[in-house]
């Protein structure tokens, strides 16, 4: 795992009961029945992290599932990312899977004008069924993020996907296949007639990567546009995917763009 930061809005203390992971009220977490010396140990180390690049391999063993943790709530990020103070630009690409109007096509032309060069590539799927969904998985060998339009009248944002380095969207596909099955979307989902707030809503997201932020990696924010109610959910690599396996894991970096 290469050098961290840490994000200052983040504490990392000792507690009675173990390792007490915060960021305000609305984000706490307890690790539970850790020793103490491995609390000190990443108590020190995550203060130094705030200050200066980090090694996370100077931590004893026990404690990588605790900073892959720390990983995935955004206390820690790659010390290369980009941050909100010294953002970068990513040049966008859309590819829509699936059938869609004049209108989904205008807002995202408006949202993500066409890249010579694109350094991440927006998967919009509309009508298009999972099974299409994974087998575009094993096309992509770039930086990707799905925007997903085919619940009608619900948006789905993520995961966003490092090939080689993440869950896939084969892997989205299979998990999603057997809690749901595979039946084929809506001719015309809601969400892509009235597509401005997709649109929007994957700016913002796209916005939020140029931050450094990876909230979206490995996760899936769905919002259903009628109820105005939202959930976010984990994806995890899946036993049965048929594109990981074929990739080569290791380290990947964004091709990010100075602004």
């Amino acid at each position: 795992m290469s050098a961290v930061l840490a994000d200052p809005a983040w504490r990392v203390d000792a507690h009675d009961d173990g390792l007490l992971l915060y960021a305000g009220a609305d984000l706490a977490y307890l690790v539970p029945d850790l020793p103490r010396t491995h609390v000190t140990a990443l108590v020190s180390w995550f203060a130094s992290a705030a200050r200066n690049p980090a090694e996370p391999g100077l931590l004893p063993d026990e404690l990588a599932p605790v900073v892959r943790h720390l990983r995935s709530l955004g206390a820690l990020r790659p010390a290369v990312l980009p941050t909100p103070e010294r953002p970068r630009s990513l040049a966008v690409a859309v590819r829509v899977l699936g059938a869609g109007g004049t209108a989904l096509r205008d807002a995202l032309a408006a949202a993500f004008p066409a890249p010579a060069e694109p350094g991440l590539t927006l998967v919009v799927r509309t009508t298009a069924t999972l099974r299409e969904l994974a087998g575009l998985a094993a096309e992509l060998t770039g930086p990707h993020l799905l925007l997903d339009l085919a619940c009608h009248h619900t948006v789905s944002l993520g995961p966003l996907v490092v090939p080689g380095g993440s869950a896939c969207l084969a892997c989205l596909a299979v998990r999603t296949g057997r809690r749901w099955g595979d039946p084929p979307p809506p001719p015309e989902p809601a969400v892509t007639t009235a597509p401005e707030f997709a649109a929007a809503l994957a700016r913002h997201a796209v916005g939020r990567l140029e931050s450094g932020s990876l909230a979206l990696l490995e996760r899936v924010v769905t919002v259903h546009t009628d109820e105005l109610t939202s959930t976010a959910e984990t994806v995890l690599p899946a036993a049965g995917c048929p594109v990981c396996p074929a990739l080569p894991a290791g380290p990947a970096t964004l091709p990010w763009e100075d602004r």
